[in-house]
């Protein structure tokens, strides 16, 4: 099975969210989710919804809408958790397993089935890379 994605219904949900703790209505929560791309900040969000929907922009809601790309990853993420609890997906590399990218170090717990990686040439003991199972490939198995 594979890691869920970000889907419409994510970025409703992330948009009601918003609308809810800033008394916007269901219509301007939809009006939300129709504009919001990946990785889009407040400004960002506020010109576009200025220009397609005609919205009155307030500095506080510039400011409530830099909270959208978080609540939409956050509910990303908790999906892929479930997805790890219900299919029981386990790391196929272990650790101590020197990938494309750097040495197998551990198993986040910030992020679903993902490993933390010890980049190649990485000096700061402390840094890590954050690579999904699917996209960490051993030494010598081609990337």
């Amino acid at each position: 099975m594979e890691r869920p994605k970000v889907t419409h219904e994510m970025v409703l949900a992330a948009a009601q969210n918003l609308a809810l703790e800033n008394k916007w209505d269901a219509v301007m929560a939809g009006e939300l989710a129709d504009v919001y791309e990946s990785h889009m900040d407040g400004y960002e969000l506020a010109k576009e919804l200025e220009s397609s929907y005609s919205w009155d922009i307030s500095v506080m809601d510039v400011e409530a809408l830099d909270y959208m790309d978080c609540e939409v990853r956050n509910i990303h993420r908790d999906a892929c958790l479930s997805w790890v609890l219900e299919t029981n997906i386990q790391p196929p590399l272990p650790i101590g397993t020197m990938t494309t990218r750097g040495e197998i170090t551990g198993i986040s717990t910030h992020d679903a089935a993902s490993y933390l990686i010890r980049e190649n040439g990485e000096t700061n003991e402390s840094r890590r890379l954050i690579v999904r199972f699917e996209d960490a490939s051993a030494q010598g198995c081609g990337a």
